[in-house]
């Protein structure tokens, strides 16, 4: 029997499974010594020897984890003596962590209680009697040595009893095992589906798109997609393998494929009409496959011999003649294992020793030559689907980017573009600003020193991508702190890093994006590529942005006093008013007026005229805080809200308005002109509780400025 890929095979899992068994040896004294340990005391509160208990309880602890990182949290198969080691160590770990700290917190009597009633629905009860062996010492010993009573011996044996046989009896109602089968069932569809789908290599080989997609997000989960492919496959080979069955008169035919590691054959499908089929999976190089690691593409024996059989039978018995042809690798390269062909085989006996003809090894190599071509169809429609989904992602990236409108929802957006393209640790966008720069946006770590930081062109990576429109660095790597900014700012941390210009065709750049990622080698070309395009269009969206809130701001600023206009004001006011009635403030209102205005046009004309309303606009625009509004109410008119202003600071700032402008000299061709303002104020809430009554008061307390001689302040009064 030619078998080297079996014995290599056979060997390595030998090894691992004498690895582990010294393990469970091990972890299973140190399980039994916790046993005696906490029977004797040890973890109660007070006692002795508290260093070693803590040596002994971290050793629990680690072995506990590594049986759970080996699989031992599933049922398992082993029921020997060391087979219960994981069940025996939660057990302990959880009583270590109940008797240290019960007598502080009572309601940790629920984790051993939980951990207990888990156990009694997850493994059988035989992998179970020394866990159980393992409580009862541990209970009794506490009891024995005086460290529980009676009473709390009997309710804790009593309350672990009945969490079991609770829960065990719920398993067994017919509900649960009802949705239990369909979960098994489906569960085990799933991972079948996929493990075909990975020997098949249906996503082994990605298109070139999909590299560039990080695999923490992607739209659809590889694996998970090609359970259609699986099946489709799976179909087209069960009718060819019975149409050959048929047509030449045959016991099986069947297709075994080799695992990706090239270990061991899997039975993945058969037409017989035999019923001592052996599932497998089987040794590469067992029976009638180990003819077929060397030169050899095709095999026949007729008669067979035992040592040369098929190897899905359970009894080589009936069986004449075997026909073996091992599937071409035009699609791909199989596995090489000892410079050796593992190749599917497709493979074919009968109970009759008669010799192969030609035509029927002719059919046999056109038949391998028909499954190759299924699974090759079958990776090219799973390269479609999973290009659709890289596509897909690309257009949501760039969909969230064309929907953002102002100047900082462009710059949100392209960090959530950039994201869904990139598994980034650092991001940041800078916007070209004078000769130098500003990062108007950053996201990582440091993230929050360099926001509104403004840069020379002439020092870091970026600057140098201002200068010359190029990404930088060289293969988009970097080694140790990177001056990406400036000489007090470095990156460090990051293997991988790219600064892309945020240029729009031909052209000075807007900006520049800079992405870095901690992990080695992930700005592959076309990654990049991808990547330049975001920026392109980012530059567009932040040129579009910039004029959006240009719009924005001429829509709300009187355009020649730089000043809110009316509509903006009276908006403001309303929101200015409801936050102080909200919060029961005060708030001052101020409606003013240039005093003989119509008649400076009509002296010095028009153009001097708008000098005038400059002028003034700016004094008042320095004369309110951040918090106020100051804007243009009409022709000559100017309103001043001044927000948690009583009566007397009102009247301070008009006044101190009205005198500053009374000082201001103005030139012009016929000589030096002055002008004067008056000014009305009104007061919430002493003089109106709504925004009209407030607006008409100041307005009539104006009126009476005027009236009484102009170059005046008037507070509004009842008459």
């Amino acid at each position: 029997m030619i078998n080297p890929g079996g014995d290599m095979a056979k060997g390595r899992r030998q090894a691992n499974r004498g690895g582990s068994t010294a393990l469970r040896r091990f972890a299973f004294a140190v399980g039994l010594t916790a046993v005696g340990a906490v029977a004797a005391g040890l973890y109660e509160p007070g006692a002795d020897y508290a260093g070693p208990a803590m040596i002994l309880a971290a050793l629990v602890l680690i072995f506990a984890l590594l049986e759970m990182r080996q699989g031992g949290a599933d049922s398992p198969s082993d029921f020997s003596l060391f087979g219960t080691a994981g069940p025996l160590l939660w057990v302990v770990a959880a009583w270590i962590f109940f008797r240290g700290f019960g007598t502080v917190v009572p309601q940790l009597i629920l984790v051993p209680v939980g951990l207990i009633g888990w156990l009694a629905i997850s493994f059988p009860l035989q992998a179970l009697l020394v866990p159980f062996l393992a409580v009862i010492g541990m209970e009794a010993g506490l009891w024995g040595l005086g460290f529980q009573e009676t009473a709390g011996l009997a309710g804790n044996l009593v309350g672990y009893a009945a969490a079991g046989a609770g829960l065990s009896i719920f398993m067994s109602s017919k509900a649960y095992r009802r949705r239990m089968r369909k979960a098994l069932i489906r569960a085990k569809r799933d991972t079948a589906s996929r493990q075909y789908a990975r020997d098949l290599g249906l996503f082994a080989d990605m298109p070139g798109i999909l590299n560039v997609l990080p695999d923490y997000d992607l739209i659809e989960d590889p694996e998970a997609g090609s359970q259609p492919a699986v099946e489709s496959i799976t179909a087209s080979f069960d009718l060819q393998l019975e149409l050959i069955r048929q047509t030449m008169a045959l016991s099986t035919v069947a297709l075994l494929w080799p695992d990706p590691e090239g270990y061991e054959y899997r039975l993945r499908s058969i037409a017989t009409i035999r019923k001592d089929i052996a599932p497998g999976p089987f040794p590469v190089g067992v029976g009638i496959t180990g003819a077929l690691l060397g030169a050899e593409e095709l095999v026949g024996l007729a008669p067979a011999t035992p040592s040369l059989g098929v190897p899905y039978y359970l009894k080589q018995t009936e069986v004449g003649g075997i026909l073996a042809v091992r599937l071409p690798d035009d699609a791909d390269e199989w596995l090489g294992f000892d410079d050796k062909k593992i190749a599917p085989v497709l493979c074919v006996d009968r109970p009759g020793q008669e010799l192969w003809t030609e035509k029927e090894k002719e059919t046999m190599v056109l038949a391998a030559r028909k499954l190759v071509l299924d699974v090759t169809m079958g990776r090219q429609f799973q390269s479609m689907a999973h290009e659709r989904s890289a596509i897909q992602r690309v257009c949501f990236a760039m969909r969230e980017l064309n929907g953002a409108l102002g100047l900082e929802q462009v710059l949100q957006a392209t960090i959530k573009a950039v994201r869904t393209l990139v598994a980034a640790d650092f991001i940041s966008i800078s916007l070209a600003c004078g000769k130098g720069h500003c990062v108007a946006l950053a996201e990582g770590e440091g993230a929050e020193q360099l926001v509104g930081r403004e840069f020379s062109t002439e020092e870091g990576l970026v600057g140098q991508v201002l200068k010359i429109n190029r990404p930088l660095p060289a293969k988009s790597q970097c080694h140790g702190p990177t001056q990406v900014f400036g000489h007090d700012h470095l990156l460090i941390g990051y293997n991988s890093l790219l600064v892309l210009p945020l240029q729009k065709e031909k052209g000075e750049a807007a900006g520049a994006l800079t992405v870095a990622v901690k992990e080695a080698k992930v700005f592959t070309k076309a990654r990049q590529e991808i990547l330049e395009l975001i920026a392109a269009q980012v530059a567009v969206k932040i040129g579009l942005g910039h004029a959006h809130e240009e719009i924005n701001r001429l829509a709300t600023i009187d355009g020649l006093t730089g000043l809110i206009n009316h509509r903006t004001f009276q908006h403001g006011f309303e929101v200015m008013l409801g936050r102080e009635e909200r919060r029961s403030g005060s708030l001052s209102l101020l409606l003013c007026d240039i005093d003989h205005f119509k008649k400076i046009n009509d002296s010095h004309g028009h153009p001097f005229g708008d000098k005038v309303l400059r002028e003034v606009a700016g004094i008042l625009r320095r004369a309110v805080r951040g918090v106020d509004l100051a804007a243009r109410y009409g022709g000559e008119e100017f309103a001043l809200v001044l927000e948690g202003s009583g009566e007397k600071g009102g009247a301070q700032m008009a006044e101190r308005i009205r005198q500053e402008i009374e000082k201001m000299v103005l030139h012009n061709e016929s000589g030096p002109v002055r002008v004067t303002l008056s000014l009305g104020l009104a007061v919430y809430p002493e003089h109106g509780a709504d925004k009209e009554c407030l607006i008409r008061r100041a307005d009539q307390a104006l009126y009476r400025a005027k009236k009484q001689g102009r170059n005046r302040v008037v507070v509004w009064r009842e008459e």
